[in-house]
């Protein structure tokens, strides 16, 4: 990455954690754009460089943040030894660590908002490249496993998609069921469709 790009990225992340701590301590209602470029350490039109307004920044705050959690679980699954794992061993793996990330961080679950999958889908789309490489990951490792590339893409979607809507419902109690009595049956559900395809 050229240092201008890596620069700006840099800025335009202190301004996304700079916003997401006032968001979860003040709130979005109550944090207005002065505090977010102050407490960045950024001038207000740079701010404008990166965001339309304060929902394009929240809207950026929920796709960051999602694509932090999976890329946390991928560099937790790194550090197991892989030679012994299934496909559908590494694929509980990350749902488990998806899962408990967010039944302990249950504000940031509020903000993600069943929209764990939303950096998928902007690398998807190509409308967010900088996320490609959490799609790139995935996708080679079922394409190793024998899926067509578009089949590995949905897969991989609907189950990120599945744990992210689960999960949030579960935790932040809109679900019929309690976190303790839905997760086992997911984990049963992303068994049998891992399984199935082998």
């Amino acid at each position: 990455m050229a240092k201008a790009a890596e620069n700006k990225l840099i800025k335009r992340n202190k301004i996304l954690e700079s916003a997401y701590n006032l968001f979860m301590n003040k709130s979005v209602t109550a944090t207005a754009i002065d505090d977010v470029v102050k407490m960045a350490g950024v001038a207000k039109g740079t701010f404008y460089l990166y965001f339309k307004d304060k929902y394009d920044l929240l809207e950026q705050i929920v796709i960051y943040k999602s694509a932090g959690v999976i890329r946390e679980s991928i560099a937790a699954i790194d550090k197991k030894d892989l030679t012994r794992m299934t496909l559908t061993d590494k694929v509980l793996f990350i749902a488990d660590y998806v899962s408990d990330y967010l039944y302990k961080n249950k504000d940031l679950t509020a903000l993600l908002n069943k929209n764990l999958s939303s950096c998928l889908r902007h690398a998807m789309t190509g409308t967010k490249k900088e996320y490609s490489d959490i799609l790139e990951r995935f996708t080679g490792a079922l394409v190793k496993e024998g899926y067509e590339k578009r089949e590995a893409e949905i897969t991989i979607y609907l189950l990120v998609d599945m744990v992210g809507s689960v999960c949030c419902d579960a935790v932040l109690g809109t679900a019929p069921f309690s976190f303790e009595e839905i997760y086992p049956c997911l984990r049963q559900t992303i068994a049998r469709i891992t399984e199935a395809r082998n």
